[in-house]
Parts: structure tokens; sequence; C-alpha cells
């Protein structure tokens, strides 16, 4: 298919095809209108954008370097260490080696899909803290911040 005469859609066309969302492509392609989510979704649903996007899809996926397969043995090899995962030169000429196995592995498990990310941590509702702080030279501290004496725990061996 030849582009899209509309070249607002064709730009849209590609932002979505590389992974971006309705809302932020129209937004970034017209900063200016009030409701991009609803321009995006009309956008989008029209069946000449929608051909477009599935047919850039299929031309980007065939363009790519490397299949997953040899993506994963490097990163295999990432993680084993015999091959590192960033090199710099440097301006006296010596190159400098770095060997992130844990950034490889987290690669490899995007890659796979078994990653899901960190999990959002729950809040506990039964514990709150309350802190009071006076400066320094406070004229009128309270006695018992006055009074406390530092209590530390004994660790059990």
């Amino acid at each position: 298919m030849p582009r899209l005469k509309n070249r607002l859609h064709e730009r849209f066309a590609w932002l979505v095809a590389e992974g971006m969302d309705r809302k932020a492509a129209y937004a970034k392609l017209c900063p200016y209108v009030s409701d991009p989510a609803t321009l995006g979704y009309k956008v989008y649903h029209r069946p000449e954008v929608k051909s477009r996007i599935g047919e850039i899809q299929s031309e980007v996926h065939c363009r790519s370097l490397m299949a997953i397969d040899e993506k994963r043995d490097q990163f295999r090899q990432m993680i084993e260490g015999t091959l590192p995962t960033k090199l710099t030169r440097r301006r006296d000429g010596t190159v400098e080696a770095v060997y992130d196995m844990l950034g490889a592995l987290i690669a490899d498990a995007k890659l796979a899909g078994e990653f899901d990310g960190p999990k959002p941590q729950s809040k506990d509702a039964e514990i709150s803290m309350t802190f009071e702080i006076y400066p320094r030279n406070h004229p009128n501290p309270p006695r018992e911040w006055m009074d406390t004496a530092l209590v530390s725990q004994e660790t059990a061996s």
C-alpha cells in the first residue's frame, strides 16, 4: 500500500506502529487540540489508517536485523559473562568492557515476556508516623524531647 495522502494520518500511523498509544501520538502531532484521545481514536479507526499501521508493522518486523533466537543467544552469552554488555572507547585509546549480567538477564526476561516489572508496594493502613521537628535554638522545646535517651535493641545471636 502506498503512503497515505493525508500527511497527518501517515505520521500518526508510523507513531502507532512504533508502539505509541493513540492519544500520545495524536497529541504529539497536534499539541494544540483540546481532546487528543477522541481524535486519536477516530483517526485510528479509519480503515485506510488501520491497514497502513498493519503494513508498517509487518514491514518493520521483516527488516529486523536479528531473529529473536539470535538475540536470546547473545543475551545468554552476556549473562554467562563471555560477552561484554557495553564497550567504551576512551580518548587515550583504551577500551573498557562492562559485564552487566543482571541487566542482560532483565533484558532477556523482557524479550521472553517473563518480566512483569517492579511490583507496586501495598500501603499498610496500620503504620503511621508523626514527626515533630524543632530547630536547634527553639525557645521552648517539649520536656519529653529533652529528657529522652537513645534506646537500642540487642540482636539475638
